[in-house]
C-alpha cells in the first residue's frame, strides 16, 4: 500500500517547480539576510529608507517609511573582508596579505557607518544587476541624503574594489573612480595599514575641507584633526603636511598629548594647545578632490587622508 506521504512530497514538489517556472522570487527571512516581505522594487526608481544598521563596508540593513525591512548590499562593490580568513588574497590586485585587507575592511565598515548609519538615504535597484543576490539581499545603489552616491565615495576612498563579476549600469563609471584611488595610492591601494582611533602614534583623523559659505572669507573652517592614538606625547616639530596640489606646511614646535588631537586651520590665528594655524591667505584644501599626507622629519609619510 502506497505511504500517504508520497503524494504530498510530489504535491509539493510541483508547487515548487511551478513557483521556479513562474521566475518567482524566494524570500528569505530576515537573519541578517534577506527582507521582511514581499515588496516589489522597480529598476531605477530611489526609494526612501533609513539605515538602521551597518553590518560592513558594503552591506547594511535598512528600513522603509512602510515598516518593512531590508538587507542591502550595495551593488558594483566589494570591501574588505573584517576578518582575515574571509579575504581572497587575489581580489584585490596586487595585494596578498588577508590581514592588511581585514584592517582596512574595518575601515571600510566605520566609514560606511560614519557615513549613513541613522540616516536617511535612498536605495535604487539596477535592472542588469538584477534586485537581489543569491542570499536574497537587496542589491541596490545607496545614496546619502545630500544625493552622494555611497559606492563611489567607498571607491574615491580607496575603501572597495569595483566587483566586477557583477554587470550593472554605472561598471565604467567605478571602474574611472577606482583607477584614479589606485593612481593616487589612497586607502587600501596605498600600501600603509589604516590608523583609526585607539591606535598607535599620529594620524589625519579628519579634514573639514568645505567651510561654511565662501570659504575666501572662512578660511578657519577649513581645517585638519590630526589625533594620537598612542599612549606617549608626539613631538610634530618639523613634520610637514602637503596636499595633491605641492602645497606643505612645517609644523613649529607643536605636540600632540596621548589620547589627544591638534587642529590646523587654513587662516590666520592664535596658536594654542589644540589649535594651529597655516597663516594662508587663501584656501588651501579643494572642495571636490584632493589628497593630504602627513610626514615626519625623515619625509616619511605617516598618514593619507583623500577624498
Amino acid at each position: 500500500m502506497m505511504s500517504r506521504v508520497f503524494p504530498a512530497l510530489l504535491l509539493t514538489a510541483l508547487v515548487a517547480a511551478l513557483f521556479l517556472a513562474a521566475g518567482c522570487t524566494v524570500q528569505i527571512g530576515d537573519g541578517g539576510q534577506g527582507g521582511t516581505g514581499t515588496k516589489q522594487f522597480t529598476p531605477g526608481f530611489p526609494y526612501a529608507a533609513q539605515a538602521v544598521r551597518v553590518i560592513d563596508g558594503d552591506t547594511l540593513r535598512v528600513a522603509f517609511p512602510d515598516g518593512t525591512q531590508e538587507t542591502v548590499r550595495i551593488v558594483g562593490v566589494d570591501t574588505p573582508e573584517v576578518t582575515p580568513g574571509g579575504n581572497d588574497p587575489d581580489s584585490f590586485t596586487g595585494i596578498t596579505d588577508p590581514w592588511f585587507l581585514s584592517a582596512w575592511g574595518e575601515e571600510a565598515s566605520a566609514s560606511l557607518r560614519r557615513e549613513v548609519e541613522g540616516r536617511e538615504v535612498t536605495v535604487t535597484t539596477d535592472r542588469s544587476a538584477g534586485e537581489r543576490d543569491r542570499y536574497g539581499r537587496l542589491l541596490a545603489y545607496l545614496h546619502a541624503a545630500d544625493g552622494t552616491d555611497i559606492g563611489e565615495l567607498l571607491l574615491s576612498r580607496g575603501l572597495a574594489r569595483v566587483y566586477t563579476a557583477e554587470s550593472f549600469a554605472r561598471k565604467e563609471q567605478y571602474l574611472a573612480v577606482e583607477k584614479e584611488a589606485m593612481r593616487k595610492r589612497i586607502g587600501v591601494w596605498s600600501a600603509m595599514t589604516p590608523a583609526p582611533p585607539g591606535s598607535d602614534g599620529v594620524f589625519i583623523a579628519a579634514v573639514h575641507y568645505d567651510a561654511a559659505g565662501d570659504d575666501r572669507t572662512n578660511l578657519n573652517d577649513e581645517y585638519i584633526t590630526l589625533e594620537n592614538g598612542g599612549s606617549t606625547a608626539i613631538v610634530l616639530t618639523g613634520w610637514q603636511l602637503r596636499d595633491s596640489d605641492g602645497f606643505a606646511y612645517t609644523f613649529p614646535e607643536a605636540a600632540i598629548t596621548p589620547g589627544g588631537n591638534l587642529v590646523l586651520h587654513t587662516g590666520n590665528g592664535t596658536a594654542d594647545g589644540t589649535n594651529l594655524f597655516m597663516g594662508s591667505p587663501v584656501p588651501v584644501l579643494n572642495n571636490d578632490d584632493d589628497t593630504v599626507t602627513l610626514h615626519d622629519t625623515g619625509g616619511t609619510e605617516i598618514s593619507r587622508f583623500a577624498w
